[in-house]
């Protein structure tokens, strides 16, 4: 080998390794990004889920009185009363460890809105990031006659 083509040579040397450690960065940062995004996801379906079934469970406290008196009609209403009570005691059975927080329960008296939020929790980026995750659920009261 010539002279000039061993220098050219030992000029290159290590930028095969740069190359390496920059690709293992670019992979480490696109296993971070894909982690917390799907942790975020689960977290917001797994709340969507609770406030669903806190909606459901506040959409199956009848008025009592005006069924007893009735029976099961389109007259049937929901006990503004008992609605937000069923659905703070579902949630309360339901909670797991997070800081869950009811931020509005409603109703008219056919539909329950239930809005909940809670603390985003990411694994890698979460001390970056401080979020709430916030959700809105309905369900609706609804008795249909017998044809």
């Amino acid at each position: 080998m010539s002279g000039a083509r061993r220098e050219s040579l030992r000029d290159e040397r290590g930028s095969v390794l740069i190359l390496g450690i920059g690709m293992i960065v670019v992979g480490l940062l696109a296993v971070t990004v894909t982690v917390d995004v799907s942790a975020a996801f689960l977290q917001r379906r797994a709340l969507m889920s609770m406030g669903d079934s806190a909606a459901l469970a506040g959409a199956q406290s009848i008025d009592l009185d005006s069924y007893y008196a009735n029976g099961a009609s389109v007259g049937t209403r929901l006990n503004p009363a008992t609605v937000s009570d069923a659905v703070r005691r579902h949630l309360s059975l339901a909670r797991g460890t997070s800081e869950l927080t009811v931020e509005g329960i409603t109703t008219d008296g056919v539909t329950v809105r239930v809005q909940l939020s809670e603390q985003l929790e990411l694994p890698f980026l979460g001390a970056l990031h401080s979020e709430r995750v916030r959700i809105e659920s309905s369900a609706r009261l609804d008795y249909r006659t017998a044809p």
